[in-house]
């Protein structure tokens, strides 16, 4: 149910910074140039974190453009921007345009998830990829908007499936697309990028800012990460921001600040073109309101015992914090948790845990995000049954008619 709730889900949130270089100018003059397909991130391994679409990018198509950037430029050709127009013509990156804006469409992680189901003898297979349509100032390097969206694409084989074939069906994904179960229609890692465009207008002016600023792993939760992860845990922070920013987004339609580790005055974010080797820094804006997040821990119970079936729960525990750090005014700083119920076969000895606190974080993000219009009460008492959290959360529904 979880990977058909989240199939073509969309997640979008607004960036917002000052766009001074559309002084003067009317709207339906505004241009922006179509700079392409590119990877972000600071801390991404392209032979780790995106390995997958990786391999994609040394297949070109019959005019020698990857199959990547073929699909998403088909996607592009489709698009009728309310208050700009997109210039194809941005062939030299390296060099740039005098004041140019330009737009990308950047990968900043993939995930893949495998379980098996004895019952069915199926593999449930899922693939959560997290994107960003970026505009900036190309001669400043300053980010002006960022729009981040994921997909999480599910698959079910009956053997587990090998690295080629996993790379087989995200070919698939960009390219020809697939379908649906949800909508009833087939979506490609593109679609979103035409609904997303279609709708947005771009600003001259935009103000108040929010954005995670921080994401902390405590001791308690370390016993369920996997070991790639404790290797290096800047990636998952990154991962966890990403999903909460565009839970908070999609529900609340509010502004959002990408996140990076150390968020302040001069923070950047990395882009790398998939036809470039340069890297480059894009300088993003300090948030007005900060979000800190950190996970207390994870926890797993056994709850009922049999010979056919074992029934547990998996509970995610968070402390989430909102705060104006220049009037130092704090809107919340509250305590939540999560619980997901499963009755797991006997004969199932090696259960992916790790899965099942990542939904239930998933899970707490979006009810969170969910409930901060008109809190349910019977979500006030499983994710925090106190007074003090029911009038932080009228406060922060307010924060969020400020960010707007």
């Amino acid at each position: 149910l979880f990977m058909k709730k989240l199939l073509g889900i969309v997640v979008l949130g607004l960036m917002l910074y000052n766009l001074s270089i559309f002084n003067n100018v009317s709207a339906n003059e505004k241009k922006v140039f179509y700079a392409g397909f590119s990877f972000s991130g600071n801390y991404i391994d392209k032979s780790t974190g995106i390995k997958f679409t990786n391999h994609l990018t040394n297949e070109k198509n019959e005019n020698g453009l990857d199959i990547i950037s073929d699909s998403l430029l088909r996607s592009m050709k489709k698009i009728q921007p309310k208050n700009f127009n997109f210039d194809y013509n941005f062939a030299d990156l390296e060099k740039g345009l005098e004041e140019s804006v330009v737009m990308s469409v950047v990968l900043d992680h993939e995930n893949y998830f495998s379980e098996y189901e004895p019952i069915s003898k199926t593999y449930l297979n899922n693939i959560q990829m997290f994107f960003q349509v970026i505009f900036y100032n190309f001669k400043t390097r300053k980010l002006i908007a960022s729009i981040p969206y994921d997909v999480s694409v599910p698959f079910f084989t009956k053997n587990e499936p090998t690295e080629k074939e996993i790379i087989n069906y995200i070919r698939n994904f960009y390219t020809k697309g697939l379908k649906s179960i949800d909508l009833q229609q087939t979506i490609n890692a593109f679609t979103q990028v035409e609904k997303i465009l279609n709708n947005f207008e771009l600003k001259e002016k935009y103000k108040l800012r929010i954005g995670v600023t921080s994401v902390n792993f405590e001791e308690k939760s370390f016993f369920a990460i996997p070991n790639d992860y404790k290797k290096n845990i800047k990636p998952l922070e990154n991962i966890f921001a990403q999903l909460f920013s565009s839970r908070l987004a999609l529900h609340n339609n509010i502004a959002l600040v990408p996140y990076v580790e150390g968020m302040a005055i001069g923070a950047k974010m990395k882009q790398q073109f998939v036809n470039s080797d340069i890297i480059y820094d894009i300088e993003l804006p300090k948030p007005d309101y900060n979000i800190n997040i950190t996970v207390r821990g994870f926890k797993k119970v056994l709850a009922k015992k049999s010979d056919i079936n074992n029934i547990y729960f998996w509970a995610s525990f968070l402390n989430l914090k909102i705060y104006q750090p220049d009037l130092n005014k704090i809107y919340m700083d509250d305590n939540l948790k999560n619980v997901i119920k499963k009755s797991i076969p006997s004969q199932i000895q090696d259960v992916n845990d790790w899965y099942k606190f990542y939904i239930t974080t998933y899970e707490l993000f979006d009810d969170f995000s969910i409930n901060i219009i008109n809190p349910k009460n019977e979500w006030l008492k499983k994710a925090n049954d106190s007074e003090d959290f029911k009038t932080n959360i009228r406060k922060v529904n307010k924060l969020m008619e400020k960010v707007k």
